[in-house]
């Protein structure tokens, strides 16, 4: 299991939004949107991966600019 907090960089104006659709994947816990940030944490469903993590969050949210996740678990190490 890989579990990351993450900071997501939105388009202007586009955090509450972005903030919404990460709500609605398996395992994400609470994500709040300030400015044009989402944070929050996921836990990644068996067999993610880092890299993973950006390529999943950016396919469901072109508003995406970037993506920061810092790994706090990695079971796959």
């Amino acid at each position: 299991m890989l579990v990351a907090n993450l900071v997501v960089e939105t388009l202007p104006g586009k955090a509450q939004a972005v903030a919404e659709r990460m709500g609605r994947i398996k395992g994400m816990g609470l994500l709040s949107a300030e400015g044009d940030r989402v944070t929050g944490s996921w836990k990644v469903p068996d067999g993610g991966t880092r890299e993973g993590i950006y390529d999943v969050l950016r396919a469901m949210n072109p508003e995406i600019v970037e993506v920061y996740p810092t790994v706090l678990l990695d079971d796959e190490e």
